[in-house]
C-alpha cells in the first residue's frame, strides 16, 4: 500500500510539472514586444584592403648579414614597367627590371654597417620600399 501511494504521489508530481510547464509556455508565447522600441541596425559590409599593384621582393641579399667582399650583389622581382631606385648611405642608383620583373646590379659597400634602400616605382606613381642592412668587414669571426 505504501508503495502504490509512492508511486502515484511521484506520478502526480510529474503531471503536475507537465500542466505547469505548458501553462509557462503558453504565456510567454502570448507576450508580444512593443514593435516601436525595437531599432534596427544596418552594419555596414566591411570591404578588404586593396590590394597594392606594386611589390618588390629581393633574393640577395639578406637582411642583416655581415660580408667580407666589398662588393655586393643585389637580385630581386619587381613590377616589369617599374623602376627600382637604390638608395645607399654613398651613393644611389636606377635600374629598369627585365620584361619578367627580374632585376639585378652589383654595389660597392663602404666599410662597416650599409643600410640599403630599394624603392619600386610604377608610371602611374605607385611605390614600395624594401630594405636591407649589410656590414662589411674583413674581420675573421
Amino acid at each position: 500500500m505504501k508503495q502504490e501511494r509512492v508511486i502515484l504521489a511521484f506520478i502526480a508530481v510529474l503531471i503536475g510539472l507537465l500542466v505547469a510547464g505548458l501553462a509557462f509556455y503558453f504565456y510567454q508565447s502570448t507576450k508580444t514586444l512593443p514593435g516601436s522600441n525595437q531599432i534596427i541596425l544596418n552594419a555596414p559590409t566591411p570591404t578588404p584592403t586593396p590590394r597594392p599593384t606594386v611589390y618588390i621582393s629581393l633574393n640577395k641579399p639578406n637582411d642583416e648579414i655581415i660580408v667580407t667582399n666589398k662588393t655586393l650583389i643585389i637580385s630581386g622581382k619587381t613590377n616589369p614597367n617599374a623602376t627600382i631606385i637604390i638608395y645607399t648611405s654613398s651613393d644611389q642608383e636606377a635600374i629598369q627590371p627585365s620584361a619578367q620583373g627580374d632585376f639585378s646590379t652589383t654595389l660597392i659597400l663602404d666599410s662597416g654597417e650599409n643600410l640599403i634602400k630599394l624603392m619600386s616605382i610604377l608610371p602611374s606613381g605607385e611605390t614600395t620600399t624594401i630594405q636591407r642592412t649589410v656590414t662589411y668587414s674583413t674581420e675573421d669571426f
